[in-house]
Parts: structure tokens; sequence; C-alpha cells
């Protein structure tokens, strides 16, 4: 199978901090907390894109866990939330051993990757080097070193994008919308497992290195796994924008240009509170959002095995911004 494409011109943003934007060059103020802030605002996020099929836990610990804040450079992500809001006090109490999460789906989400084929044999996370050689084969590409059974995110219950409210004006069908929609929240799964299993080469087939907050990074490259509740990850609420001019000066000026032509806002609800688990046994839990929040992402569908559809992010941003997201996006 060709290889997966590269993540394109979206790394290697350094951190600045931001008002809680996945997208913008140029620094931000503010202070994003991540899951719990999230959940709390009952976020949406916007997610832009053209169809490109290019190919391309934690247990709970006893000991206390401190609570802190993100700040959120520039280009980052909040996974799917990434908005600056207080986090309030009550969610300190469940930061150690839960976090605000959705209620499992009765279905999962469209275009799930095949049960069979080469990892079939494959029932729980495994070393790549023990599974069937053409199933290695098949994840080599992502640069990983664990693989999921081909079924994991139905076993994470991932669920299906809400109804999409299609505001393009016909540019795209209804169908097109829920797929892309769905296709985000199957991302959000993926990355889900991949900070869950230490895999941070998958999480650039995701989305871009400049959309991975960088204290996440660095905890990933201390061996560190890292903990996301779905209210971190999927929204209760989205909608379907095209991508104006004006749209496209306001990710450049962030520094996340993109030649992406449609947006999905999403609602996130909170609180909301991910954790770091390290393997001296340290848990570090951060605020993600304390309340209801609007979260934009601009990327493109992009489908191929061992994924299936995923949401291929390159620009974001969030309805807290000060320097003025798009009112259509925000306004609804």
């Amino acid at each position: 199978m060709p290889p997966p494409p590269s993540p394109g011109p979206r790394g290697g943003l350094e951190a600045q901090p931001w008002t809680g934007r996945r997208s913008g060059a140029s620094p931000r103020s503010g202070t994003v907390e991540r899951v719990a802030d999230r959940a709390a605002k009952g976020h949406a996020f916007v997610l832009s894109g053209k169809v490109t099929p290019n190919p391309r836990l934690m247990s709970t610990l006893s000991v206390p866990c401190p609570l802190r804040r993100r700040t959120i450079g520039r280009g980052e992500v909040v996974r799917r939330l990434g908005v600056a809001m207080a986090l309030g006090l009550g969610v300190l109490g469940t930061a150690c051993g839960s976090s605000s999460a959705v209620a499992p789906p009765t279905r999962s989400a469209t275009a799930s990757a095949t049960p069979g084929g080469p990892c079939a044999s494959v029932h729980v996370t495994t070393p790549i080097e023990d599974v069937p050689p053409a199933c290695a084969a098949l994840w080599a590409p992502y640069q990983v070193t664990k693989v999921p059974p081909p079924d994991i995110l139905q076993q994470e219950h991932v669920p299906p994008a809400p109804p999409v409210r299609n505001m393009t004006n016909g540019a795209v069908s209804d169908a097109d919308a829920q797929r892309w929609a769905d296709a985000s929240n199957r991302d959000s799964g993926w990355y889900k497992w991949a900070e869950a299993n230490g895999q941070i080469g998958l999480l650039r087939h995701l989305v871009g290195d400049a959309l991975i907050p960088a204290d996440e990074q660095s905890a990933l490259a201390a061996d560190a796994t890292i903990e996301l509740p779905n209210c971190d990850l999927y929204p209760s609420d989205n909608a379907l924008f095209e991508v104006g001019a004006s749209d496209e000066g306001f990710f450049r000026e962030k520094g996340l240009p993109t030649d992406s032509s449609f947006v999905v806002v999403g609602d996130y609800p909170g609180p909301c509170t991910e954790s770091f688990h390290y393997p001296d046994g340290r848990v570090t839990s951060v605020q993600v959002s304390s309340q209801p929040t609007r979260v934009f992402i601009a990327g493109r569908l992009v489908s191929a095995a061992p994924l299936g559809d995923i949401w291929l992010g390159d620009a974001s941003g969030n309805c807290a911004d000060p320097t003025g997201p798009p009112a259509a996006w925000c306004g609804r």
C-alpha cells in the first residue's frame, strides 16, 4: 500500500500563549484549560476541508495528582476544544480518578476500519514486533510501536457525530457533511488511543505538529501516557461552513495558513480534565475547560487503511479568541 502522506505544512510552530485557538501564527494571549474547560463550555469546533483520498489506560492511580492549567501555543489544539476558560475548583476533586464523559453511544461512527484483514488476530493493543508480519507492514508507515485491534474504536465507544447543520449553501451534500463530521470523531478516537499508548508518531498522521499541544509532546517524549476523556474529544453539536477569503486571512494571521475549503463547528460540554501518567507513578491533571465552548478546525477528509475515514486538521481556533474569529461560525 502507498505510504501515508507526510503531515504537511502544519508542524513546527513554537508554543506561545494564546486565547484558546488552534490556528494562528501570531502569539495569542490567554490561558486554556484543556479537557475540563472544553467540557464545561459546550465547545463547538470548525473543521475546514477538501476530500483528499490520500493514504496517508490507564488505570486510576491512588497517588495525589496536581491540577494545573495549560497555556496554549499559537498553533496548538486542545484536542477538540481549545478555549481559554477558567476552570471551577469543583473539577479538582475528580481530576485524579475520573472526568466528565459522554454517555456511550448506541452506534459507532461510520467508515470504521474493517475488523478482518491482516490484523484480524490482534485482539488487544500489542507491540508491533509481536503482530503478524502483514499487520506490522500495514501499521509501520504510521511510526507506531504498538498496534491496536481493528475494532479499537468500537471498543472505545467512539460516537457518531451529532447531525450536522450543513451551512455550505449546496457546496457540500448533507451526506458528505455528515461523513466529514463522523470522520472528525473517528480522528479523535484514534488520537485518544495514540496518547493513551504513547504513540506520538501516529498523532502526526492525525493532526499537524502545530496542532499538538507542546505539553503533550513533552510528556509523550518522557514516556508518559495521556488520558483524554470524551468531553475533550466529541462535540454535542456541530455545523459545516465554507472557508472564505477573510476566513483564510484569519488563519493566516495566526500562522496557520490553510487551503481547506470547509469548516465544521462543534460545541463541547464541561468541565473537563485530562491526565498525564508518568513512568514513575506521577499523575498531572490539566484543566481544559470550565464551561461550554465552541471550537473550529480546518482540515480535510483522508480515508485509508488502517485508520478509515479521519479528519486531518491543519488549522483551528475557538470562539473565545479576542482577535475576532469569523462571526458566522461563532454566532449561531
